[in-house]
């Protein structure tokens, strides 16, 4: 069971503001304000009513900026998962004022002290104010320190934003604001001799770029490592994200977005075949470049497979690879 909560830093050019944590949780340490996201609230409405309460302005206009998962964050003795969503605001209303909850101060960036804010913050936190938006993990022990951490810089450029005539289907329109919208994460896997992973379904004839759907308050890279390691049984090291690749299925009434990664098979810890898998007789098999994946893709007789989702998530795969030949040579 996770909480989720929200950080709020406000800035003014080369300042921004940090609050004294004057009681509770976190007491003693110079941070953003925030706060538990209510019952009912958007994380966005709790980071501007959490901002109001603890420091008395109404930020008017801010960004998402971060997104981090504690696990095994101590709360009153007891371990929990805390998925924390920030933000930077740049415009608000009133000014910040001493609360019995926070006491507001003004410091320039240059010097932060992270010596007294939470341990984690000088891991993700200069890349945020250098205007990157990061996702980040940390796994936490009972004395506020932490054994394992990740940081990821998110990386939202297109690939591709494939439509039916894009893959030799006729045109199709419909009301896409009705339509379901999917997520998940995929990637191009290298193993210790630089050769690519895809998973072929030997009974329906097609490949794919291991992968798969995300689940509830996942963070993209934790929705990519679950996946490579129930479809490949790899974990995996060397994680660089590489851009977003979306479709609408227009006869599906679906949209879908895949965050598209690079990144190295590490330990292989085995695997345990699940039933579609069974059924549709999936194995892993490595491609010596990336261009003789991509040909085992272009190969594939999508007309005689005639299943509508293998022209998309095809043509994804190999605009990602074609894509990805940039990051292999950089």
């Amino acid at each position: 069971m996770s909480i989720h909560t929200t950080w709020m830093l406000l800035r003014r050019g080369d300042e921004v503001l940090l609050g004294l944590k004057k009681r509770g949780f976190g007491q003693g340490r110079m941070n953003g304000v925030g706060g538990k996201v209510e019952p009912g609230e958007t994380v966005e409405d709790a980071a501007v009513r959490e901002t109001q309460e603890e420091i008395g302005v109404k930020v008017t206009k801010y960004g998402k900026v971060v997104e981090i998962a504690f696990d095994n964050l101590y709360y009153k003795g007891v371990p929990e998962r805390n998925v924390m969503y920030g933000f930077i605001a740049t415009e608000w209303e009133g000014e910040p004022t001493e609360t019995d909850e926070i006491k507001p101060k003004w410091v320039k960036i240059a010097d932060l002290d992270y010596d007294k804010m939470w341990v984690d913050d000088r891991h993700w936190l200069p890349q945020v104010l250098e205007g990157k938006k990061v996702q980040a993990w940390f796994h936490f022990k009972e004395d506020d320190t932490f054994d394992d951490f990740w940081v990821d810089a998110i990386c939202d450029d297109l690939i591709d934003d494939i439509q039916d005539e894009d893959v030799g289907l006729p045109p199709k329109t419909g009301d896409v604001a009705s339509y379901a919208f999917k997520t998940g994460a995929r990637a191009i896997m290298l193993n210790e001799k630089k050769q690519v992973a895809l998973i072929h379904s030997v009974n329906r004839g097609w490949y794919k770029l291991p992968g798969g759907g995300h689940e509830n308050d996942e963070l993209r890279r934790e929705n990519l490592q679950r996946e490579i390691l129930e479809e490949t049984g790899y974990t995996i090291k060397n994680v660089h994200a590489i851009g977003i690749a979306r479709n609408t299925r227009h006869d599906w009434q679906m949209q879908a977005e895949a965050w598209m990664y690079l990144c190295e098979a590490d330990k292989f810890l085995g695997k345990e075949p699940m039933v579609d898998e069974i059924e549709d007789g999936d194995t892993l098999e490595w491609f010596d470049t990336l261009d003789d994946a991509i040909t085992a893709l272009k190969a594939v007789k999508l007309d005689k497979i005639g299943f509508y989702g293998a022209y998309f998530f095809t043509k994804r795969e190999i605009d990602t690879l074609e894509y990805a030949k940039r990051f292999l040579q950089e």
